[in-house]
């Protein structure tokens, strides 16, 4: 992607993208913003406007699964709908998830629970540990990553992945953190690929005052935390407020003026970081 920044005659602020792809989803972003942003699609020498991706569809999870999702809970693990998945996370990073077997491809056609961290450690659990139980995967997944990731542990492969989830994760435990009484997670509009992808996540919930609030968590110094927030709002609850939470050595300048500069502004925050 190649951008072009230029002052209108007002001298507010203009922007113009090129986008080799993914320009209807960045023309949609464009949109949350109080500022005239061009994004045009560029096909071979040339471009062209691009024109708005709708919001994505939020796939509802398999509704046959309670027995598992119960395993999830019952070891401490919050349940997260995420993609059309269920999925077992310790401090906002997966250890299980609620996978369905195929039976074109060998397998029986129903849900089952796979631990590992990620699809690839699932399947490398899968190989080495032939005929060992769900319940027995489950503990010896849960060991080994609450070994490595918990409040202070210091710095761990396991304690480096997906610290946005892991903000989170303290928020639905704690939402007066945040400023919310109540929250519940809910998927992005740009959910992580995989485990290793840092990407925005977002929790729905009330404030004090009963009205609605999203609030969407971000770690690093990504850019894409805002329009993120912007456009996950638009997908859950249009009207919410909407918070970035940030943890202190995270919270920069330009993620203040982009909030700022939205059609409906965001507010920002500060939060603890538990891996701290």
């Amino acid at each position: 992607m190649a951008r072009a920044i230029r002052d209108t005659a007002d001298g507010a602020p203009s922007l113009v993208l090129f986008c080799d792809e993914g320009a209807g989803a960045a023309a949609r972003l464009a949109s949350c913003f109080d500022f005239p942003i061009e994004v045009r699609a560029v096909a071979g020498s040339t471009s062209e406007p691009a024109e708005p991706e709708p919001l994505p569809v939020v796939p509802p999870g398999p509704d046959d699964v309670d027995d598992l999702l119960e395993q999830l809970a019952g070891n401490g693990l919050e349940v997260v709908l995420e993609d059309g998945s269920w999925r077992g996370e310790l401090l906002g990073l997966e250890v299980a998830r609620v996978a369905l077997w195929p039976a074109e491809t060998g397998g029986d056609g129903r849900h089952h629970l796979e631990a590992g961290v990620g699809r690839f450690d699932r399947d490398a659990a899968a190989a080495m540990h032939e005929g060992e139980s769900t319940r027995e995967g489950l503990r010896r997944a849960l060991g080994i990553v609450s070994e490595r990731r918990h409040r202070g542990a210091g710095t761990h492969p396991l304690s480096l992945l997906a610290r946005s989830r892991w903000l989170r994760a303290d928020a639905l435990a704690d939402p007066g953190t945040v400023g919310a009484v109540s929250l519940e997670a809910v998927q992005s509009t740009f959910p992580a690929d995989s485990v290793r992808e840092e990407s925005p996540a977002a929790a729905l919930g009330a404030d004090p005052h009963g009205a609605e609030i999203l609030v969407v968590f971000g770690s690093g110094a990504g850019l894409d935390l805002v329009p993120v927030a912007a456009d996950t709002r638009e997908l859950h609850a249009p009207d919410a407020r909407l918070v970035l939470a940030v943890p202190p050595r995270d919270h920069m300048a330009v993620t203040d003026e982009l909030a700022a500069r939205l059609v409906e502004p965001a507010d920002v925050v500060e939060v603890a970081a538990g891996w701290s």
